[in-house]
């Protein structure tokens, strides 16, 4: 990362410098990455049993179905409620952009979606078209 920044930024290219690029090896070993912090089942059953739906709604539909489906963050921003289709039984979501190019389509089922009808009764709205993320829009009418 040192070499990237020095070449990128002040233009110096330390392949020329063997003891500094013997120096950077040196100092580098043993180094431990931070790991990121996970929740548990526990946690998450906690959150969205407990949370306040005034305040964290928006938050436990995020985690709902970023959960169901192992969506990325971008995925669930560009998320549009054309997006989501209700069965009766369940919910099946597309998501057509990917960082892999590959649409995927996942189903939420009836344990979570009783949290995300609550939600569509808390928050009644006109649903958005297609081009605006349901999660923008549903941010800016909470505001």
């Amino acid at each position: 990362m040192v070499k990237s920044c020095l070449i990128i930024y002040d233009n110096i290219d330390i392949s020329k410098f063997p003891k500094l690029i013997a120096f950077f090896k040196r100092t580098g070993d043993g180094y431990q990455s931070k790991k990121s912090k996970k929740l548990t089942k526990s946690e998450i059953d906690r959150f969205l049993s407990s949370a306040d739906d005034k305040e964290f709604l928006m938050i436990k539909v995020g985690l709902i179905l970023g959960i169901a489906g192992a969506c990325r963050t971008d995925e669930l921003v560009n998320l549009t409620v054309d997006d989501i289709e209700d069965v009766g039984y369940s919910l099946i979501v597309k998501i057509p952009n990917t960082k892999t190019k590959i649409p995927r389509i996942f189903v939420v089922t009836p344990m979570w979606e009783i949290c995300l009808n609550c939600f569509e009764n808390t928050c009644p709205f006109v649903l958005p078209t297609s081009s605006i993320s349901a999660f923008f829009v549903l941010q800016s009418r909470k505001m």
